[in-house]
């Protein structure tokens, strides 16, 4: 199974990413397909080394702080392939 990670951004996909990650389930919608997932939060040693590749690309920007505390390691997630039960 392959599986990506993302970090939450400001606006309104941030809101929507938050939403999403409590349902744990949802659709991503991109380049006119739609696909059925499942969230899952990140932890263990992949945080670090998420972390890692941030202060490599970004070393000595300000903005570089805020990109790796415990905020944005707690809205970064798992994406993974799934399915939604329907009712």
């Amino acid at each position: 199974m392959t599986h990506s990670t993302c970090a939450a951004t400001t606006g309104r996909s941030r809101a929507g990413i938050r939403l999403q990650c409590g349902k744990r389930r949802g659709r991503v919608i991109a380049a006119d397909m739609t696909k059925e997932v499942t969230f899952a939060p990140v932890e263990g040693p992949i945080n670090e080394r998420i972390d890692e590749a941030y202060r490599a690309k970004y070393r000595g920007s300000t903005y570089l702080k805020p990109m790796i505390g415990a905020r944005a390691r707690s809205a970064t997630i798992k994406i993974m392939p799934g399915n939604i039960a329907r009712p």
